[in-house]
């Protein structure tokens, strides 16, 4: 538990930040700075965003108690269809952070070529037991290039480019490979891409290193020698999409995962290929997606390989009314398959990896959840009495498709999983944001969610020795860009 004055503290130091940002609201008086310096055939262009996030967490799903040994969707230990147990923790009944990004960056452009970099900060200040990296991403403190890379591309006619180096990818709606904008070490992949548009159909080829090839060291293996030479961990993907109308886009992608040894604790040594279809469009105010994934391949387990079958399914849609205050409705479902929690040697594996999805969009505000062994409804009402103002409200139920299978957050960390629960049900989230934009570089947001947790989600948490009947969540975060 942690004590009083250092909540305050934190909480005020967020609070201060923010009013000392916004007192400079009266510079944007001023001329406005051009966002490119031209000199001779060579384009300048500097990026600097400052982002600040105090948190306030009570009962965390994903903090003491059981705390296992991989965060891999799809890792299991020996009987059991979750993860070893590395460590039994002190239960944590509060939870509070402050946390820091800066990045400063530069884009150059000369004719046809662009080059890219960009540096990022990371620093986090509270709960030193707070887990707070998904998949693919830098540990805590970080000081560390987010994008560094060259882009070969046509000036005219039909889009082309080839991009090398490391680089933000988001695909689709993110369900799959997306960004994660809301961590605090965003996710950036060292890769390959080569994109062309062909008439009304863009494609893009992409090919990325997730683990270097080499040994294994014994810190890794267990061993007190390096184990043999491996060939790392790669991913694969093609994407294409068809623009037919406003209204109606059709997107193909296809990914391949294979993993071998060395790789990190957030990977399963084994094959793993996803196909993924996804209709989508926008008019006049009203906005939808409708996606679906099957994913087969092979795991490595104790004895033989596991085959692995699992599919998703993903839906959402939006409506921006004539109304006063911009009225917007939004609804959104979803479904992943999951485990039985009782999974013989050599039988097929069930279970939905999402591979390296976004943590936030398209997922739920606290984080809780997500799309795997999934079943999930929300609806939300935005209003926008002011263009600097927006108030957002909404109600979500989430669910496990198999209840004696695994609960996985959004970042895709193991809450735990019972076999012979009897439920289901994981609970009911409300949620209200209130984003205001004082100046256009300044983005103040305020967010607090309230999640009541169901028979289902109560079950696994005391087996996992930290029981909860809910959870509230509260942040406040200031960002500034320029430009």
């Amino acid at each position: 538990m942690i004590r009083s004055h250092q909540l305050a503290q934190a909480v005020s130091g967020s609070v201060l930040l923010a009013l000392a940002v916004t007192s400079t609201e009266a510079a944007a008086q001023a001329s406005p700075w051009s966002e490119a310096v031209v000199v001779g055939g060579w384009s300048f262009r500097p990026q600097l965003e400052l982002r600040t996030r105090g948190e306030l967490r009570s009962n965390p799903i994903d903090t003491g108690g059981e705390v296992y040994g991989s965060s891999a969707v799809l890792a299991e230990g020996f009987g059991t269809t979750l993860p070893p147990v590395a460590e039994t923790r002190a239960e944590t009944d509060m939870q509070w952070v402050v946390g820091e990004r800066a990045r400063l960056g530069l884009t150059v452009d000369r004719g046809a070529l662009t080059g890219v970099f960009t540096l990022q900060d990371a620093r986090l200040w509270g709960s030193p037991e707070t887990i707070f990296l998904g998949p693919g991403q830098s540990e805590l403190p970080s000081t560390a290039p987010w994008e560094a890379y060259l882009d070969v591309h046509t000036r005219s006619g039909r889009r082309a480019f080839f991009r090398m180096g490391r680089q933000r990818v988001v695909w689709g709606d993110g369900r799959l490979l997306g960004e994660s904008d809301w961590a605090y070490t965003p996710r950036s992949l060292d890769a390959m891409r080569f994109g062309v548009q062909l008439g009304d159909i863009d494609i893009e080829a992409m090919a990325a290193l997730l683990s270097a090839p080499g040994a294994t060291p014994p810190s890794v293996a267990g061993t007190r020698r390096p184990i043999s030479e491996g060939t790392g961990a790669q991913l694969y993907g093609l994407d294409a999409v068809w623009h037919i109308a406003p209204l109606f886009q059709v997107e193909l992608t296809g990914l391949a995962r294979i993993v071998r040894e060395p790789r990190p604790s957030w990977l399963t040594p084994g094959d793993t290929f996803v196909v993924d279809g996804r209709v989508f469009g926008e008019h006049r105010g009203f906005s939808y997606a409708v996606e679906g994934a099957y994913q087969f391949g092979r795991i490595a387990t104790y004895g033989e390989d596991r085959p692995l079958s699992a599919f998703a399914l993903a839906a959402r849609a939006g409506l921006e009314t004539s109304l006063p205050g911009h009225l917007k409705f939004g609804v959104r479902g979803a479904y992943a398959s999951g485990d039985d929690g009782e999974l013989a040697p050599g039988e097929t594996q069930t279970r939905f990896d999402p591979i390296l999805p976004d943590e936030r969009r398209h997922i739920g505000l606290m984080g809780l959840y997500g799309w795997s062994n999934l079943i999930e409804g929300s609806g939300t009402v935005e209003v926008r009495p002011l263009d600097e103002l927006s108030v957002l409200v909404g109600y979500t139920f989430a669910a496990l498709a198999q209840a004696s299978g695994r609960w996985v957050t959004s970042r895709l960390l193991p809450v735990g999983a019972v076999v012979g629960n009897e439920s289901r049900v994981l609970g009911h989230e409300i949620d209200a944001v209130v984003a205001l934009t004082p100046w256009d570089p300044l983005r103040i947001e305020v967010g607090y969610g309230l999640f009541l947790f169901g028979e289902g989600a109560r079950t696994i948490l005391t087996a996992a020795s930290r029981p909860a009947d809910l959870q509230h969540f509260g942040y406040l975060q200031a960002t500034l860009r320029v430009p």
